[in-house]
């Protein structure tokens, strides 16, 4: 990184836009969030971007600093080149919109895009809970579920075709609930905040005191992940439940990843990540049944340290390292 520069991390989400300004140790100079809702359509979101990224561009100034360029972590299957969204499960407002490339234009400086989960690991590796891991798979728990792949302590891109380590497709259960890919049983479909509301309503017809809690957050239009979880805490048992499933699924889908690739440590990130307690106990029960090949007392599975910055921070990275 140049003395003079800082960059532009942002992580792009459906409710939310977050943008960062990152110095040259991974340390956040000021950071905005907007919502946005992107199901509305591409060009609305791209105007709050831009508004975002200018601000933070006046920003670096006024810290004796130049914005050196931005990365973007999107959801899905992209095109860093063409700087274009392919595929996006769960942004697919975004699919073929040039938004790297528009963006740059607008700016005048360099824009780089990256998998938002892929900007997560960057960040957690570079100044978070997996700072001192080479080897070491992460997990992004949101609206979807992501994943990233560090091998030898550097990202694992795979071939170049758009997309790597989604993790949260890997089919747990085949022909179980639908997923946003159009595929049925991936680990997406059972931990992510879409599962779990999904599978709140579900619960909600059967009827009884098993369902009241969720029919009544579904009833008044406070169903959430977080209330999920909330509910979870205070004892209700159906809560309980759709989290117990969530550990069950994630410690399947370790317990593949770690027998393929000889590896023993996972980094859990991303906002549904902050109902840890409710899902780390089900996930290790499954990880040490599933387990045959590695000696699941010895792996090490961890909530990622940055949060809700992580991905801004790894996407600061992208950029310092890609424009330099």
């Amino acid at each position: 990184m140049k003395k003079n520069n800082a960059y532009i991390g942002v992580d792009i989400g459906g409710t939310n836009l977050r943008a960062s300004l990152v110095d040259g140790k991974g340390g956040i100079l000021k950071s905005l969030r907007t919502p946005v809702r992107i199901d509305l359509g591409p060009d609305r979101a791209f105007e709050k971007l831009l508004a975002q990224c200018r601000e933070l561009v006046e920003a670096a100034g006024e810290f004796g600093l130049k914005a050196g360029g931005v990365g973007l972590g999107v959801a899905g299957k992209i095109d860093p080149a063409a700087g274009t969204v392919v595929f996006s499960p769960n942004l697919p407002a975004l699919n073929g919109f040039p938004l790297g490339r528009e963006l740059g234009e607008k700016l005048g400086i360099p824009v780089v895009m990256e998998n938002d989960a892929n900007a997560f690991g960057l960040g957690e590796s570079w100044a978070g809970a997996a700072r001192d891991l080479d080897n070491w798979v992460g997990i992004t728990l949101g609206t979807g579920t992501g994943g990233c792949l560090f091998l030898g302590g550097k990202l694992w891109e795979g071939a170049g075709l758009g997309f790597c380590a989604e993790i949260g497709h890997m089919i747990i259960l085949p022909d179980g609930p639908p997923c946003g890919c159009g595929s049925r049983g991936c680990l997406e479909s059972f931990a992510s905040a879409s599962a779990l509301m999904r599978g709140a309503r579900e619960i909600c017809p059967a009827g009884g005191s098993y369902a009241d809690v969720l029919r009544g957050l579904t009833e008044r239009n406070e169903l959430s992940a977080a209330s999920i979880y909330s509910a979870a805490r205070s004892g209700d048992a159906a809560s309980k439940k759709l989290f117990e499933t969530m550990g069950w699924a994630l410690g399947i889908g370790l317990s593949n990843i770690f027998s393929l690739l000889g590896i023993d440590r996972a980094v859990i990130g991303g906002g549904v990540s902050s109902a840890w307690d409710a899902f780390i106990g089900p996930l290790r029960a499954s990880l040490e049944k599933s387990a045959s090949m590695f000696d699941a007392q010895r792996a090490v599975v961890v909530r990622g340290s940055l949060g809700d910055d992580a991905a801004q921070i790894g996407a600061a990275r992208l950029a310092e390292s890609s424009v330099g």
